[in-house]
């Protein structure tokens, strides 16, 4: 299974340091499976989910900033369901550059239909997010 992802939100304080979003995660997946001696099958289903998400970000400092964000969608209309949350501190070393360290979590059930056999897919990925960033 490759996935190729992106994702896009926007979204308006609602109290201090709580952001309540809205947005689009786009999935592409390249399914291939080979059982014994039959011909490998392959899929690509590709799906846009609707979201709804919380974000919190509360600086410390003029340094570090503690971001935790989740949020939900699919609804149906992408996928059957889909679930993000991520744990992330930033931290700006320099006027113009930062580094952001924490944690992410994606899981997913896409289930594709073609000639009356459904395939169905549920992943759950999670791992480490590090980054480094450029301030204007």
């Amino acid at each position: 299974l490759d996935v190729i992802y992106g994702q896009a939100m926007a979204g308006r304080e609602i109290l201090p340091h709580l952001a309540l979003e809205g947005g689009v995660r786009r999935m592409a997946l390249n399914i291939s499976a080979k059982l014994l001696d039959f011909p490998e099958v392959s899929r690509k289903p590709g799906v846009w989910d609707p979201l709804v998400g919380l974000t919190y970000r509360k600086p410390f400092g003029k340094k570090w900033r503690l971001d935790l964000h989740g949020d939900g969608g699919g609804f149906g209309v992408g996928s059957d369901v889909s679930i993000g949350a991520t744990a992330q501190v930033d931290w700006r070393f320099a006027k113009h550059f930062g580094m952001t360290m924490g944690y992410g979590l994606l899981h997913f059930k896409i289930s594709d239909t073609v000639a009356r056999r459904t395939l169905t897919v549920s992943q759950t990925m999670s791992g480490p997010i590090l980054g480094l960033g450029i301030f204007f």
